[in-house]
């Protein structure tokens, strides 16, 4: 793979894993792979894996479940 054409800007081609923030009542953490980010403000974005992932996250329901909308 060549690197002809990539950026040098610092910090550009810096990979961040992001692992599941959920910590259980023991205080252990799961390490499962964070694949969903939600932020909590600007600056902070929680990641979970899909089993902690939250149930609904600004009025929408987790990524995966069944939509039912029922109309009038």
């Amino acid at each position: 793979m060549s690197l002809e054409g990539h950026t040098t800007a610092p910090g550009a081609n810096v990979h961040e894993n992001h692992y599941c923030d959920h910590e259980d009542a023991s205080g252990i953490r799961c390490t499962q792979w964070g694949c969903y980010g939600f932020e909590e403000s600007t600056g902070a974005t929680r990641w979970y894996c899909r089993k902690h992932q939250p149930l609904i996250y600004r009025g929408l329901p987790a990524h995966g479940s069944i939509h039912v909308f029922v109309g009038r």
